[in-house]
């Protein structure tokens, strides 16, 4: 009886050690995250608290109907881009407020899409601290991130809670992945520097 209760208890404590919220923590390897956000009226970036940091293998993305979350991100960047230039050089009030039609209705499209990828299954999520630093324990593998700025937000339904951007990210076993994303808070600044796609 002794020798069943002493191997009991070697086995909980062997297993204590493997599992980490769940998953084996020796295979895994860690995401981790930098988020800051530049303002045209400071030279430093700031710490981008709050932002939200969402990762799902690609194996498990491909098996849904939002496997194409780099062309909805991308669709969307680009328009905005090109909304926000023509509206910037453009004094014609019909030509406009088409524009913004056209933007709002992309927008619309591209909130419900995102809102639908935050609730697929096997989504790891992370939120970042007061640093702008979080960090995923993941198994190794090809990961696609979604990140939502905690601190930048935008005058569209698409980024009402918080500016968007992805990247695409390899996980290595035991490796730690360091990601550095950097949202602008000015729209317009963004404008005459460089159209960026990622969003970040």
């Amino acid at each position: 009886m002794k020798k069943i209760l002493a191997g009991i208890c070697m086995l909980v404590v062997l297993l204590s050690f493997k599992i980490d919220n769940g998953h084996l923590s020796k295979e895994n390897g860690t995401l981790s995250v930098f988020a800051t956000y530049s303002d045209a009226y400071r030279s430093l970036n700031q710490a981008d608290a709050g932002c939200e940091i969402y990762a799902i293998n690609e194996a498990d993305l491909k098996s849904t109907r939002f496997d194409d979350l780099i062309g909805v991100i991308e669709r969307f960047q680009g328009y905005k881009y090109d909304y926000l230039l023509s509206i910037y050089n453009s004094v014609d009030p019909a030509r406009i407020d088409k524009l913004r039609e056209n933007f709002d209705a992309l927008s619309d499209i591209t909130a419900q899409y995102i809102s639908g990828f935050m609730k697929l299954p096997g989504l790891m999520k992370a939120v970042t601290n007061s640093e702008g630093r979080a960090a995923l324990s993941l198994r190794p593998g090809k990961y696609y991130i979604l990140f939502v700025s905690g601190t930048v937000k935008s005058n569209n339904s698409a980024e009402s809670k918080g500016n968007v951007g992805y990247k695409i990210v390899e996980i290595k076993s035991s490796l730690e992945t360091i990601q550095h994303v950097c949202f602008q808070k000015q729209d317009m600044t963004g404008i005459m520097m460089a159209r960026n796609l990622s969003g970040c």
